[in-house]
């Protein structure tokens, strides 16, 4: 998925659910497969990213590195 947003849930009775959203669609995934591969993609790139401070300054640095 490329220009989404990924929601994983789980339900009250404990099942596990991933919502895949685009521009034009929207699709819910019940599939335990698929909903674990989403939950690795997401810790994946959770574990890369930077923390919120690390992530404002740099974007604070690429801004005044950019001609103005």
């Amino acid at each position: 998925m490329v220009g989404g947003t990924l929601t994983l849930m789980t339900l009250d009775d404990g099942a596990r659910v991933a919502y895949e959203e685009s521009i034009t669609t929207g699709t819910l995934f019940e599939d335990i497969g698929i909903v674990a591969e989403r939950q690795r993609a997401y810790d994946l790139l959770r574990a890369c990213a930077l923390s919120p401070g690390d992530s404002a300054a740099f974007i604070r640095s690429v801004m005044e590195a950019l001609p103005t």
